[in-house]
């Protein structure tokens, strides 16, 4: 597993940002919610097969997952 880098975790921390703010306020996003609120480049997203998939996040524990789903995901070199 590779180390992230703080850059990279700096777009992990925003991410999460997003989605705990949207779980404390009981409301669903996608990742195109996130990614376009965030300002991300839509070279980077517009073809993911999921981008208007709505994210589930039902407790904290599924706050939990999703960070480390998302550090493992950053973390693999691409």
């Amino acid at each position: 597993m590779h180390i992230i880098d703080f850059k990279t975790q700096q777009i992990v921390n925003a991410i999460m940002s997003v989605l705990e703010l949207a779980y404390s306020q009981g409301r669903t996003v996608t990742w195109r919610t996130i990614f376009v609120f965030l300002n991300f480049p839509p070279a980077a997203w517009e073809n993911d097969d999921d981008i208007d998939d709505p994210i589930q996040v039902n407790n904290e524990s599924d706050l939990v997952i999703m960070r480390a789903s998302l550090s493992s995901h950053f973390a693999v070199k691409h």
